[in-house]
């Protein structure tokens, strides 16, 4: 009986390690050309069919200065077939949803104090039936009203608005990331970076690229940087909490994290890896209340979610409760690589009732 029990217990262990091991392979960052379901502002209407297709244009608001927007504003998307508007959060995100193909503008109001900002978008429609659509992102940047008396092509210090050049390079590394090529995005961040070296959108957006790169001291200071400048923004405390995950370091990870979360509650990343903080910690209680928020709020992070709570469960000896997770895990995610070993799991559980 003895040898028995211990078998049993190696058993749930290596269960519990390989779901905690394949799953933190998974790496999920705020780049700024990374899909983010998770954005605030989202969706205010599930019933508004949009222009009847299946992608989705989705964005983020800042000032020159590089900061977050703080506040609601207007976002309107004009189309051949629509002119629609949204409003954003109140950390500048939005999104509009269920387009189809064909060229959009995406155009922010903010007010008689700034500018009108825009940025057209060419959203492509998935050629075969039944797929999904993309997500396209854009970053707007707000620029304060310039006075009739002065010079065009400078720079509003007092504003703190980012040289011409400097957003220029920015831009161009975006599109190398697009592209797939980020060593050499990282080359054109760092001369951005030169030139402007309070520019936070740079900064956090080199973090995570050396964080991809697997370079983490380079993306720990840059995203240090980026928080020193802009200790309230979400985005690089957000990135800063999944460096320290892949650091090991899991009380700075958690620490950040929370503050992250605390920023953006409706974020399901946020929670996903502050769950995975606690899982490491072993802080089970906490993990498992964050991994629960992450599937209350929905969208693609539920799947890995359901995975984290059924080691939360394992852990802390519920195999009733583990089953159900991985088994909500498989219908979720059927076709996964390790499905066939999640079913090998979820048999030695039930073995041992």
């Amino acid at each position: 009986m003895v040898h028995s029990s211990a078998r049993a217990h190696r058993t749930v262990r290596r269960a519990r390690l390989f779901l905690l091991a394949s799953g933190a392979a998974m790496l999920i960052c705020f780049s700024a050309t990374a899909a983010r379901a998770q954005m605030g502002g989202i969706d205010s209407d599930p019933g508004d069919p949009g222009t009847g297709g299946t992608s989705t244009i989705q964005g983020s608001i800042f000032y020159a200065s590089g900061q977050r927007l703080d506040r609601r504003v207007k976002v309107r998307l004009r189309g051949l077939n629509t002119d629609n508007f949204t409003m954003s959060d109140d950390t500048g995100a939005f999104s509009f949803r269920r387009l189809r193909d064909g060229t959009y503008t995406v155009i922010v109001d903010a007010g008689s104090s700034y500018e009108a900002a825009s940025e057209n978008v060419d959203v492509i429609q998935p050629r075969r039936r039944g797929d999904s659509g993309q997500t396209y992102t854009v970053q707007l940047t707000l620029h304060t009203r310039k006075a009739a008396s002065q010079p065009v092509g400078t720079v509003d210090a007092s504003a703190g608005g980012v040289p011409e050049p400097a957003r220029k390079l920015y831009k161009e590394a975006l599109d190398a990331i697009q592209a797939g090529d980020h060593k050499k995005a990282i080359g054109q961040l760092n001369e951005a970076v030169k030139l402007y070296p309070t520019f936070v959108p740079a900064l956090n957006e080199l973090g995570v690229q050396y964080m991809r790169q697997k370079e983490y001291d380079k993306a720990e200071a840059s995203l240090r940087e980026a928080l020193r400048l802009a200790p309230d923004s979400f985005t690089p405390q957000l990135n800063f909490g999944i460096l320290m995950l892949q650091k090991k370091d899991y009380v700075t990870a958690a620490t950040a994290l929370e503050r992250a979360v605390h920023k953006d509650s409706s974020s399901p990343v946020a929670h996903l890896n502050l769950g995975k903080a606690f899982i490491n910690l072993g802080v089970y209680y906490k993990a498992e209340k964050e991994l629960l928020q992450v599937i209350s709020i929905g969208g693609d992070n539920t799947v890995e979610a359901h995975r984290y709570l059924a080691a939360v469960y394992i852990e802390t000896k519920n195999n009733d409760r583990a089953v159900q997770q991985l088994e909500q895990y498989l219908s979720l995610a059927p076709k996964a690589k390790d499905a066939d070993k999640i079913r090998e799991i979820v048999k030695q559980l039930r073995g041992q009732k």
